[in-house]
């Protein structure tokens, strides 16, 4: 089963800042719902486990990630892939792009991912509003950071082999 997913976030700061603050895995962990553990591998490769309840189901993934592309700072993409066994598996692009706008900065964002094994037999209705619920949470815990001031430093960059693929 194939998911599509959009959105955006609006900050009165400039994209460099905004830029510092989703690149900076520490505060991606924090914020990130159900992220039970993340270790960056260098600035391109994470691996990441990730407990996600979707009705009765409640599988845990082992992910892993890799930073596609940069162009620091407008735009991200990345590639995830996670497996919890039978329960399920998917794989996933999403990208980020943050435009300048009269006020601050548009943070735009986009993902597919394809889904398999018994979580995908949930549906698209479920797993849709899961997702937007743990999208609604990750952003709302963010724009805390954001406003609150704490500190913010990028560790993230894209691979150096554009071409690269997840192992």
């Amino acid at each position: 089963m194939t998911l599509e997913f959009d959105g955006e976030f609006e900050a009165d700061r400039p994209p460099e800042e905004l830029w510092e603050y989703f690149t900076d895995t520490d505060h991606l962990a924090d914020c990130a719902p159900g992220l039970d553990e993340m270790t960056l591998q260098n600035p391109s490769e994470f691996e990441a486990i990730v407990t996600v309840g979707v009705g009765s189901v409640k599988p845990t993934f082992s992910v892993d990630g890799l930073i596609v592309e940069t162009d620091q700072p407008d735009r991200l993409v990345m590639s995830v892939e996670g497996s919890a066994g039978r329960k399920g598996a998917f794989d996933a692009v999403a990208e980020m792009s943050l435009v300048d706008i009269e006020d601050g900065t548009r943070l735009e964002w986009e993902a597919e991912a394809n889904v398999s094994g018994l979580i995908s037999s949930l549906g698209q209705r479920a797993l849709g509003s899961v997702t937007s619920r743990l999208v609604g949470q990750f952003f709302d815990c963010m724009e805390e950071k954001i406003n609150s001031g704490v500190d913010a430093s990028s560790d993230l960059a894209a691979a150096e082999d554009a071409e690269a693929t997840l192992e």
